[in-house]
């Protein structure tokens, strides 16, 4: 989603400068600010739905499971004691907690990305480098009637790297994992909203300045000629 606003912010950016520059002001090379302006307009609601989807994928909705606390801790636990990736990388478990009713764990991995490297056209080639990766995984379980159980999960990566998404599926992995051994459940709450809110105060003024700036361009093609 965030890729797609990138796009659509470059060709909004392209198409109203050169409108602005060939048929507004009718000078080569402007337009450019009143360009960059439309461009973050068409930028932002791309950026926020992704911002809020990201949200929702991290710290997903709470989950009601037709599963006792005490059965559903420990099955929890197990899942992510015995989740391994790669090379034997494995989840830390700092907390276990029955009485607050909580899971902490984070895992640490080394992980390798290929970056095009060269100092001329004719001297470009593929470099891959070594970075790191950390997960901090917190698991809230609130006991309900009926033998039920409402299970949250909260996931916190950090990412070397450009790989922004390097660790989404683990992320997806250990909270269907936790679906499966739990068996199916029911929402207990509802995601962020992503409805679009009103333009914040900042996204005004960008356009107010873009405004501003070609009807100062527009006052000194007139006048100034």
């Amino acid at each position: 989603m965030i890729g797609l606003g990138i796009i659509v912010g470059l060709f909004v950016w392209g198409l109203v400068g050169s409108l602005v520059s060939c048929y507004v002001l009718r000078t080569p090379q402007a337009g450019v600010p009143e360009g960059l302006a439309a461009a973050i307009w068409a930028v932002w609601p791309f950026f926020h739905s992704g911002r809020v989807k990201r949200y929702n994928f991290l710290h997903p909705v709470p989950r009601c499971y037709k599963v006792p606390l005490k059965q559903a801790f420990a099955k929890i636990r197990q899942v992510i004691g015995d989740k391994t990736y790669k090379f034997g990388d494995k989840w830390h478990v700092s907390t276990a907690d029955t009485m607050q009713r909580r899971i902490t764990a984070n895992l640490r991995f080394a992980d390798e990305e290929s970056h095009i490297d060269g100092s001329s056209l004719a001297n470009i080639h593929s470099r891959t480098q070594r970075v790191q990766r950390l997960i901090e995984l917190d698991v809230q379980m609130k006991e309900e009637p009926n033998d039920s159980t409402v299970v949250q999960l909260d996931f916190h990566p950090k990412v070397e790297g450009l790989a922004w998404n390097a660790c989404d599926a683990i992320v997806a992995g250990i909270a269907n994992d936790v679906e499966a051994v739990l068996g199916p459940g029911t929402n207990a709450g509802s995601p962020a909203d992503t409805t679009f809110p009103a333009p914040p105060w900042w996204l005004i003024a960008v356009g107010a300045l873009g405004a501003f700036v070609l009807f100062c361009d527009v006052v000194k093609a007139v006048f100034g000629s």
